[in-house]
């Protein structure tokens, strides 16, 4: 938005002070302004790019030009506002589903289905707010939360496995030692890397 208004700040005083231009060259260069707003889908859907477009055409004067097209930044500044504000809160709510559903298999589309977005913009948003995609985020919280079961309860692997969201055990115990640099049996509760290989999987 800094460059966007610097942008058109940097129109205005130069089409105010020079009046060498024509009035429809003028309409021209702000329409355009105008429709780079409107390549933010979700924008364009609350507004109507035709009528503010007519709105423009239809000025008499630079100012009212610029008033026009003052006001679409305005709206698409608080647009984003918005947008950010309600992204922060559908990135909570999906956070806390997978918090609570762990153990059941997740996935991109199913998550985006739960807070009603496409796959896509949901995993750009979770990007944007968490910093790391939201596979990683859900591989990270499985990782942690197998740990966590392997330091405290008497589990099988092969049952922690299941816990956390793994059908396949083997490929638990990979990733599992891919994350933390060792294998699960040397988290268990009591053991050492030494009993690793009398441990029952």
């Amino acid at each position: 938005m800094k460059q966007l208004w610097s942008h058109f700040r940097s129109l205005a005083s130069k089409y105010q002070s020079n009046t060498q231009f024509s009035a429809m060259y003028v309409k021209f260069v702000f329409s355009n302004v105008i429709r780079e707003l409107f390549q933010e889908n979700r924008f364009a859907g609350e507004h109507r790019l035709d009528m503010e477009v007519d709105h423009l055409y239809g000025c008499s004067t630079i100012q009212e030009i610029i008033e026009v097209t003052e006001k679409n930044i305005r709206q698409y500044e608080e647009f984003l506002d918005r947008s950010m504000s309600e992204s922060r809160d559908e990135v909570a709510a999906v956070k806390n589903y997978i918090y609570n559903h762990y153990a059941e298999d997740l996935n991109l589309e199913t998550l985006a289905e739960k807070v009603y977005l496409s796959s896509g913009y949901l995993s750009f948003i979770f990007k944007k707010e968490t910093g790391m995609n939201l596979n990683r985020f859900i591989r990270v919280f499985r990782m942690e939360k197998a740990k966590e079961l392997l330091r405290t309860t008497n589990m099988k692997v092969a049952m922690v496995s299941e816990q956390v969201g793994f059908a396949n055990s083997s490929y638990f115990c990979r990733s599992f030692r891919e994350y933390y640099g060792s294998s699960p049996e040397s988290y268990r509760k009591g053991n050492n890397e030494d009993e690793e290989s009398s441990e029952e999987v």
